[in-house]
């Protein structure tokens, strides 16, 4: 069959061209829905600035939306797009007040719609004002969302029950719980978003029994509504009240959980916590829950309880984060746990996690305390970022195992790095002299820090400079220093002058400073143990029992002594009772 003549080729009309344009436009956003990440998007916007289709209405609007509400969102990269238009309508302010309202930048939300009630070709509408709104409870702008709520009324959408809501929440963040409970009366018919919000205000601003109220009047209530209540018992204390509630939900989820063992956290009933812990599904245990109980029991101490906690997160598979890692290397440290602490350094190291300074320093530390000084300042020295503390910790570990020169070196580059030193930097050099004997360096540091960087010496710096002079037998400086210090409680500091008696013999300076710490702290137990002892150890044996028998007739008991081990990275302690007999 031959080829029909031009004049009789079906040709491309403009209907034709117009559908293959739309269909183009059409692929290319489609695109949109399968990028990832923000380089993706960029190349689709690219794709289409190339095909002459960034001008297309529907294109900018698909663009706007993805940069700025989607889980990519790149707010910067959206005002340069909402800038294209010449002429933005309705909808594209909203989208990009909406952006910036759950941006980091929330206060730039309210200029943009100053813009918008200026230009002729948009209006705000039902959907602008709560995401106003939102941004206003952010900064708690309260004044700027007073005004917005005017425009609301002349608008005519006060009866908007998604704007009342919104409304609710706005005066609730700011601290106007009359204002949002005035909101909250005027709505018709509300919902159950409206009660959970001014339920959630009157908690947060401490109305806990004006948020009951409401919360007994609704026949319907969430699982939102139950963990608002006893949120609001939680923050002030009323446990009891808490719990009851607590014990009520039904189909419980983890911030059901969380809330009352942060309750019992807070308020130091780490017993109590620990059951609720135990009885939490483990389904349910997350990240918070789990930091919950560390951080409970690192404030009591409790390093080993930190450790067994840790153990359930490495079992439950949960990712960690810095706040976590922090806690269980200080628990290390304190226990020289090193297995522990090395499989936190191979975590951090597996998961690329940034050693930031405060990091850095925990791990740094962990070392340290684990006799591990050479890799403790491996980790220092790697450390891009160095606060005080960092220093501090470095110049101490250093001191604690003997480099006190080495210590005062550390301070010496510190200064070169422009690092302001604290209190804390010279309790640590003071220490660091009096582990190395350096009483010259310890007389000159002390001088320091008053005379250069005008610090008030406190009792730490005191203590350390006894102590230093106590090693060096130079007791009659020491007790000197002690007397002019015009510390209020000293009693570290004639105790460390009683030790040094007694290890050299010196009976009447330790007589003198057991008087003086008896006379601050009749019941200090120490002091009649190591008073008996330097006695006992001058062959003055009846002296020695008279002191045992003061001690027991007061009641005085000798505090147990502990001890711990680390194998196969479980922890081990050992206590010896109070109750053993006791040396006569």
């Amino acid at each position: 069959m031959s080829a029909l003549p031009p004049s009789l080729s079906p040709a491309k009309t403009p209907d034709h061209f117009t559908t293959s344009v739309h269909l183009q436009l059409q692929q290319s956003l489609s695109l949109l829905e399968l990028c990832k990440y923000t380089l993706e998007f960029k190349q689709v916007h690219a794709k289409l600035t190339k095909l002459g289709h960034i001008a297309n209405p529907l294109a900018l609007t698909r663009l706007l939306c993805y940069s700025s509400i989607s889980r990519h969102s790149d707010i910067q990269y959206s005002q340069s797009i909402f800038n294209l238009d010449q002429n933005p309508n309705t909808f594209a302010y909203n989208v990009l007040i909406r952006g910036y309202a759950q941006s980091e930048y929330p206060e730039k939300a309210l200029p943009l719609f100053y813009d918008m009630i200026c230009n002729a070709n948009s209006a705000p509408n039902q959907l602008t004002f709560p995401f106003l709104f939102k941004a206003c409870s952010a900064v708690k702008a309260v004044k700027e969302g007073k005004q917005i709520h005017g425009l609301v009324l002349k608008y005519g959408l006060s009866k908007d029950l998604f704007v009342q809501n919104s409304l609710i929440s706005l005066y609730s963040a700011c601290g106007c719980i009359d204002y949002a409970y005035q909101v909250f009366d005027k709505i018709a018919e509300p919902d159950i978003f409206s009660k959970n919000t001014i339920i959630r205000g009157l908690v947060e601003s401490g109305y806990v029994e004006e948020a009951r109220l409401v919360f007994d009047e609704m026949p319907n209530r969430n699982l939102v509504t139950w963990n608002c209540m006893v949120d609001g018992y939680v923050k002030v204390g009323l446990l009891k009240q808490g719990r009851e509630l607590f014990d009520q939900i039904e189909g419980k989820d983890s911030i059901s959980w969380n809330t009352l063992i942060s309750g019992y956290v807070r308020s130091d009933l780490m017993e109590d916590a620990r059951t609720l812990f135990n009885q939490m599904p483990s389904e349910l245990k997350d990240l918070i829950t789990f930091n919950l109980m560390i951080d409970g029991y690192a404030r009591d101490g409790e390093y080993g309880e930190v450790l067994h906690i840790f153990r359930e997160v490495q079992k439950a598979n949960v990712e960690l984060n810095k706040f976590t890692i922090v806690s269980v290397l200080t628990a290390c440290s304190n226990l020289a746990a090193l297995d522990q602490g090395e499989w936190i350094e191979t975590y951090i190291q597996r998961n690329g996690i940034n050693v930031d300074a405060i990091l850095g320093t925990a791990l740094a530390d962990m070392f340290a305390k684990c006799g591990h000084i050479k890799r403790a300042l491996s980790v220092f020295e790697s450390m891009e970022e160095m606060s005080v503390e960092s220093w501090n910790s470095m110049i101490h570990n250093l001191g604690v195992h003997g480099y006190g020169q080495e210590a005062l070196t550390m301070f010496s580059d510190m200064l070169k790095f422009n690092i302001q030193p604290d209190e804390i930097t010279f309790v640590c050099l003071l220490s660091a002299c009096r582990h190395s004997g350096l009483v010259d360096e310890g007389k000159k540091y002390f001088r320091l820090m008053s005379e250069e960087y005008d610090m008030v010496p406190k009792v730490e710096h005191y203590g350390c400079m006894v102590d230093l002079f106590c090693r060096a037998n130079m007791l009659e400086e020491a007790r000197c220093l002690i007397e002019t210090s015009r510390m209020t409680s000293s009693v570290p500091m004639w105790g460390a002058l009683l030790g040094a008696s007694c290890r050299l013999g010196n009976m009447a300076m330790g007589e003198y400073a057991a008087e003086r710490i008896l006379e601050l702290d009749p019941f200090d137990g120490s002091c009649y143990i190591v008073l008996s002892n330097m006695y006992s150890a001058a062959g003055l044996y009846e002296k020695a029992r008279e002191v045992r028998k003061m001690m027991n007739d007061q009641g005085i008991d000798k505090v147990p002594g502990s001890s711990s081990i680390e194998i196969d990275g479980w922890l081990h302690e050992f206590r010896i009772s109070s109750s053993s007999p006791a040396l006569s």
